[in-house]
């Protein structure tokens, strides 16, 4: 193949990737909902909100602002474009992450003394990009975040190959960058400063500029809204194991259809680690803390897909021979401009052709059916599912719990059944609704039209016949007592 044709056919890769990441997938995650109302009544009132919004506890349970920022960004974007600038906001994240995995492999390669080109890396970033893009970029924190860990790290290797003023100053920036957008994994780049100090210390190499540089990275964590208890959120979210009854958060099931490209990035994660340890103590701390977070669960298996260039990069030259004479010559600027030009093309095509809410997931008829009977400056109190109540408050209802879990995990939302208002809202579409409804005392209770039929007669005994059925359920209206 004539070297003068693959910058071409390279950058018709590029954009036909990023065409395939397509914008309907990026919609209709449960979190993204609550995520925009909340920034959006922090703009509203110009505060930063330390306790839980609309909900039947009113303004008594306690929130750790630990997503504010993202909250803030997703809810600008919004009220700007709506839909299509939540869209916009996605598009930005990849445009931000894919060239930082593809600097990241080749401080890689440069770590190893190698050439730091190689034909192979970016069509590996894109595939990477491409499964990051389907698994995690759902208008959620972490597709912010992820691109800032990948650039944190990418620093971190730059500053101790050469220690200077403009690496520690990114460093410090992107650490009060993370700990104000996505707190909750600041603590990820907190330990890789850590092994990069480690690193320093056994290789005698810590001196005073780079012990500046790690406490700077760990003291500037401290500015944000939450303080210590978001830098250390998880914490919280793990009390007691209520984070299991989410199903991202359970273990990884590897026999399971769904975990094949997981268990195969693991395969492909181990078999580097010959070409990409050499001895070097931060890549075997690396190694280690990355293969804990990967097989740990899907939601830290993200950290895995983002950090697996690192390793990858110095395992690409056992390819064929033939492969190394390939020159891409698409520089970064130019990678840059296709990047644009493909995410250009798919938020032309969100303007155009908006998502629509899922209504056989989200009771988008339902709510509007309350919506339309509730007495005017009034938000009715309505009981739904977990997963769709920040999709309730989102439309103007007051819920019992949105997608925390911090502020209903507490001994004040504790109520009937000894359960906190988390476990009621897990738990309460069950033989227990009645009960539950009699105690929390909503507006409206709705329930999924695949709930099974014993369960729903008993329902409507307990309710009386639902007063509206729509695509995804049924509104039964509780008469005040």
């Amino acid at each position: 193949m004539k070297s003068s044709k693959l910058p071409i056919i390279y950058g018709i890769v590029v954009i036909a990737v990023v065409l395939l990441m397509l914008p309907k997938y990026a919609f209709n995650d449960p979190d993204t909902f609550w995520h925009i109302e909340l920034g959006s009544y922090m703009l509203e009132h110009k505060q930063v909100l330390y306790h839980a919004i609309h909900t039947f506890y009113e303004d008594k349970l306690p929130y750790i602002p630990h997503e504010f920022g993202f909250q803030i960004l997703v809810a600008l974007s919004y009220q700007a474009f709506g839909w299509p600038g939540a869209y916009l906001l996605t598009a930005l994240s990849l445009l931000l992450l894919i060239p930082g995995l593809l600097r990241l492999a080749r401080i890689s390669r440069k770590e190893l003394g190698m050439e730091e080109e190689h034909p192979l890396l970016l069509l590996f970033v894109l595939l990477i990009a491409c499964w990051i893009y389907y698994g995690y970029f759902k208008i959620r924190p972490q597709m912010i975040s992820a691109g800032l860990i990948v650039w944190f790290v990418v620093y971190l290797r730059e500053f101790q190959l050469r220690v200077g003023w403009k690496p520690a100053a990114a460093l410090i920036a992107l650490s009060l960058l993370i700990a104000n957008i996505h707190t909750g994994v600041w603590l990820v780049i907190a330990v890789f400063t850590g092994m990069a100090l480690l690193e320093s210390l056994l290789n005698k190499q810590l001196n005073k500029p780079r012990m500046l540089a790690f406490l700077g990275v760990w003291l500037v964590g401290l500015l944000n809204p939450g303080g210590l208890k978001s830098l250390f959120f998880i914490l919280t979210v793990t009390k007691n194991d209520f984070n299991m009854l989410i199903n991202e958060w359970q273990p990884l099931q590897f026999n399971k259809l769904d975990s094949l490209p997981i268990m195969l990035l693991l395969l492909f994660f181990v078999l580097t680690l010959p070409f990409a340890l050499r001895g070097k103590p931060f890549r075997f701390f690396l190694a280690a803390g990355i293969l804990y977070l990967g097989i740990a669960n899907f939601k830290q298996n993200l950290f895995m897909w983002l950090l697996i260039p690192y390793f990858a990069a110095a395992a690409l030259d056992a390819a064929p021979p033939w492969l190394r004479s390939w020159r891409s010559q698409l520089r970064m600027p130019a990678i840059l401009l296709c990047l644009a030009v493909g995410l250009a093309v798919n938020s032309a095509y969100v303007f155009v052709r908006t998502p629509q809410i899922d209504a056989k997931n989200y009771p988008v008829e339902e709510m509007n059916y309350i919506m339309e009977r509730k007495p005017e400056g009034k938000r009715p109190r309505v009981l739904s599912t977990y997963g769709t109540s920040g999709y309730v408050m989102f439309r103007g209802g007051d819920i019992l719990t949105d997608g925390r879990q911090d502020p209903f995990i507490t001994e004040q939302s504790k109520g009937t059944l000894g359960w906190t208002a988390f476990e009621r809202s897990m738990h309460g579409f069950s033989v227990y609704l009645p009960e539950i409804v009699s105690y929390d005392k909503p507006d409206y209770v709705i329930v999924r039209s695949d709930s099974s039929w014993k369960l729903y007669d008993g329902w409507v005994e307990a309710f009386g016949e639902p007063s509206f059925k729509g695509t995804y359920g049924s509104v039964f209206v509780i008469p005040r007592r």
